[in-house]
């Protein structure tokens, strides 16, 4: 098993290298498109909802709303479930740090000079200098907000990549290549049982997280669930001691849990109350 994350700038031929390298690696892909359909479909996330984060800098407003609690929370759910059927490409949504220092995954970025994408951009859409670039910049603006406001980290930052491949020069084909090489060459496909463990843990994690917050819809503040090999650990506050037992239970109750490590505190005034 061997997951592929792929960040890429837009107009770098990062989509065409992702869906060359998926038709010769023959493993599963997951875009935009097919992400969203999970999203809408499975888990009942209104199209406009979706449209409106996926890869977008969100306004300031949507700092203090609960949909993008509930969008990114989703968003990992099926990101984690699609990785959990095997061997994969995603594209984007964050896959570099949703998976990070997950053992059996590479990390590519994908990059090329902004007057060499403006060009292709230009050609590809019939767009002229100025809409090409203007279209590049807001790219590139929400591409990197999406990463701040959801992730918290750089979307620019070379540490979250294993390998950057700029297109200047190098070909489609060429940069499939220099992926496969990399693949053959760093052991990752020789962790594949640790990864299936690390991704069964995740996934279950998120499970654990549905059943408290969006089934049993109890009030926990910063929830935070770790799973490892089905012993979960619940933190975070609420502000009923019957809320404690009540996650607890919640969390019992989702398969695979075999026990469950229960942190949570309690702190009555937590949503104003006194």
């Amino acid at each position: 098993m061997a997951i592929i994350t792929i960040s890429r700038q837009l107009g770098s031929f990062g989509t065409e290298i992702a869906k060359k390298l998926q038709t010769e690696l023959h493993c599963n892909y997951l875009d935009k498109q097919s992400l969203e359909a999970e999203l809408v479909h499975k888990y009942g996330i209104p199209e406009e909802k979706v449209e409106r984060y996926d890869e977008k800098k969100p306004a300031f407003w949507d700092m203090f709303s609960s949909d993008k609690d509930h969008y990114l929370h989703f968003m990992k759910t099926a990101i984690y479930e699609f990785a959990r059927q095997g061997s994969c490409i995603i594209i984007g949504r964050g896959g570099q740090v949703l998976f990070k220092d997950i053992p059996g995954v590479l990390h590519v970025k994908v990059i090329a000079p902004t007057e060499l994408r403006i060009a292709r951009v230009k050609t590809r859409y019939n767009y002229d200098d100025r809409l090409a670039e203007q279209i590049i910049r807001h790219n590139d603006h929400d591409r990197s907000g999406f990463h701040k406001f959801f992730f918290h980290v750089n979307w620019d930052d070379c540490s979250l990549y294993d390998l950057m491949i700029n297109t200047h020069f190098l070909t489609i084909d060429a940069s499939v290549g220099l992926i496969k090489e990399a693949l053959a060459t760093s052991g990752i496909e020789e962790k594949s049982s640790e990864a299936d463990s690390k991704i069964k843990d995740l996934c279950l994690g998120q499970e654990v997280e549905t059943s408290i917050l969006y089934e049993e819809k109890i009030p926990v503040h910063f929830l935070e669930v770790l799973a490892i090999s089905g012993i979960v650990t619940v933190r975070g506050s609420v502000i009923t001691m019957e809320d404690i037992s009540r996650c607890e239970t919640a969390a019992q109750k989702v398969p695979g849990v075999k026990k469950v490590v229960n942190e949570l505190y309690c702190i009555p005034n937590a949503y104003g109350m006194t």
